[in-house]
């Protein structure tokens, strides 16, 4: 009565595999790219006040205020 058709039974757990791959690299590149400009942008404020403290010790070395 009950059929045994397993013939698409490979292929289709394979997609769903591939399907859950995808997901997670899809996840990781986002956290990753969130990390990225999060480190970025502190990079970028450490390297402001590194050149405005460089600029204010050479202010200060030539008589300035």
């Amino acid at each position: 009565m009950l059929n045994d058709d397993d013939s698409g039974q490979i292929s289709t757990e394979l997609i769903l595999l591939l399907a859950g791959m995808i997901i997670i690299v899809i996840m990781a590149m986002s956290m990753y790219n969130n990390y990225m400009i999060d480190f970025s942008a502190e990079i970028e404020e450490n390297e402001v006040k590194d050149l405005k403290n460089k600029i204010d010790e050479l202010n200060s070395l030539m008589g300035g205020e």
